[in-house]
């Protein structure tokens, strides 16, 4: 754990701790720039894959995915929003600790960042534009996956986070607003369709209020892997059929 924002991993977020680190915390990684290499990630990619043999390769990659923004997007969001900090995870500045599997373990920074004096509407720039936008535009073009997916799974994590947050009494009221704002604006700064716009999802059921995703996540297309409950947006009838095939094949 980075001493400096130790304060924020607490309560939801204290399984997080170890999201992000610094270089001296961690004897070996790869450049985060790597990400962007087609040979790194798709060696990453075989190596997870021995975790779910015969598993579907689209699937592989979205829980890929899902887990690195865990590490990457909940404690920075934590430390914006709880600690005020402006932290240096753009991909050209990171590294990237992993595990056996080739899962991400840590984002490893080049220093704890600083308190933010940015603009409002620059709070989030390092995370989004520095770092998830061009680790989607790479792998929807390497593996052929949907970015409508990719953002989900990046917009969930974000939008999950920030309700989270949302619960401390030390919780920045700009901060999340803009948060908030990310994932509800039509269009970006620069005038481009939002791709995070309407990922996640609140339904009316029973009285009670129901979160779902957009975009299928296809975990449920890895052997042994549940799917996600409500927060699926497929129906349960669509998803047995589908896990029956896979058993009978």
């Amino acid at each position: 754990m980075i001493s400096s924002l130790a304060p924020c991993f607490t309560g939801a977020f204290l399984w997080y701790k170890d999201g992000l680190a610094l270089a001296s915390e961690h004897g070996s990684s790869i450049r985060g720039s790597d990400l962007l290499d087609g040979r790194v990630t798709s060696e990453l990619m075989s190596r997870y894959a021995a975790t779910y043999p015969g598993g579907d390769r689209r699937a592989l990659v979205s829980m890929w995915t899902q887990w690195h923004f865990g590490a990457l997007v909940i404690p920075t969001t934590a430390a914006a929003t709880l600690l005020d900090r402006n932290l240096p995870v753009e991909l050209d500045r990171v590294g990237i600790a992993l595990h056996h599997d080739g899962r991400t373990a840590s984002i490893v920074l080049p220093d704890g960042g600083e308190a933010c004096r940015l603009s409002v509407a620059d709070r989030f720039a390092r995370l989004f534009d520095g770092h998830i936008d061009p680790l989607i535009e790479h792998f929807a073009h390497h593996f052929g996956m949907s970015k409508r997916l990719l953002w989900t799974n990046a917009a969930t994590v974000f939008e999950w986070t920030l309700q989270q947050a949302a619960a401390f009494d030390n919780a920045s009221p700009v901060a999340l607003a803009e948060g908030r704002a990310l994932l509800e604006s039509q269009f970006q700064g620069c005038g481009r369709r939002n791709p995070m716009q309407g990922a996640v999802q609140w339904h009316q059921r029973d009285e009670q209020a129901v979160r779902r995703r957009k975009v299928c996540c296809l975990r449920y297309l890895l052997p042994g892997m549940e799917d996600c409950g409500d927060l699926c947006p497929l129906p349960q009838e669509a998803l047995q059929r589908t896990k029956k095939h896979e058993v009978c094949k």
